[in-house]
């Protein structure tokens, strides 16, 4: 068993994925397994992974028979790992050789932190070029409720999605479900089963373009990303975060006062979100109705 588990999802990364891997097989805490899940990918991404699972014995490779979403794939390689640690990496990001040994000094020397992430910088085509983002995500107040609250204020770009990991405090959620922000739930979840640690170098150096940021592709190609079999799987967002943001709530052993505070929070949120929940119904009705006018037209 090793300390850290790596799991990169790719689906077509042909592109960048080589030099992801290498980031990671670079690292100087060498105790770690890759353990790579290719969506059923059309371009070289089997032929290079093979290439690198055959020379490397920490590399696990797992290829998809067919594509399953991306929040499914997401899954799939903390589902297949084993290690006391687990980080996800994408396919198109690089890390600095002293990411893991860094996060996993933390995780180590404080047992009640549950991610340690570093400062994360935004690159297109050079990480010469890179920017640093300032996530404030820093989080070690004692209460879980002002923590939740503090993440759900500050969070962007989820780039602390990217630290490493508690497993054991993975094992008890959702994981990753096929809705958008389903990630920042996860991560406020977790919020609530420990604190949150920055390390204060830059160690993280995510890709961000039209080829690989989701917010930058059109509304089809996101709907595709999470749902490659176009089933209507992405109606109701809103209310999904919802109600996934309450179950999270739910499931995490609290104390009542911290139970109190935050379903205080959770109804401020509906609130907030009514315009979205109403804007909800009325695309499922849309569809309802376009769908009902096609048939009886036959």
């Amino acid at each position: 068993m090793p300390t850290v588990s790596v799991g990169m999802p790719v689906y077509n990364g042909e592109e960048f994925i080589c030099e992801a891997i290498e980031s990671v097989l670079a690292q100087s805490f060498a105790d770690l397994e890759l353990v790579i899940s290719d969506n059923a990918s059309t371009d070289r991404s089997q032929e290079i992974c093979k290439d690198y699972a055959s020379r490397d014995k920490r590399i696990k490779y797992i290829r998809n028979s067919r594509n399953i979403g991306a929040s499914d794939n997401y899954n799939a390689v903390y589902l297949k790992s084993s290690g006391k640690y687990f980080k996800w990496a994408s396919c198109n990001d690089l890390i600095d050789p002293d990411f893991l040994k860094n996060c996993v000094n933390i995780l180590e020397r404080y047992p009640d932190v549950v991610i340690a992430f570093p400062k994360t910088k935004l690159f297109q085509t050079s990480i010469q070029d890179a920017e640093i983002v300032y996530d404030d995500l820093h989080l070690t107040d004692e209460s879980p409720c002002r923590r939740y609250e503090k993440f759900l204020e500050r969070v962007r770009l989820n780039n602390v999605m990217n630290g490493v990991i508690r497993r054991e405090a993975l094992a008890d959620t959702d994981l990753i479900k096929p809705y958008y922000s389903s990630d920042t739930v996860l991560m406020a979840e977790l919020a609530l089963r420990g604190k949150f640690y920055e390390v204060p170098n830059s160690y993280f150096y995510r890709r961000m373009d039209e080829k690989t940021a989701t917010h930058l592709k059109s509304a089809e190609e996101v709907v595709k990303h999470y749902d490659p079999e176009m089933k209507n799987l992405m109606l109701f967002q809103t209310f999904k975060l919802q109600y996934a943001y309450l179950k999270g709530i739910k499931r995490t052993p609290l104390r009542l006062r911290e139970k109190k505070c935050l379903y205080r929070y959770y109804f401020k949120q509906l609130r907030w979100s009514r315009n979205k929940l109403a804007n909800d119904l009325r695309e499922m009705l849309q569809k309802y109705y376009h769908k009902l006018t096609t048939h009886n037209s036959k």
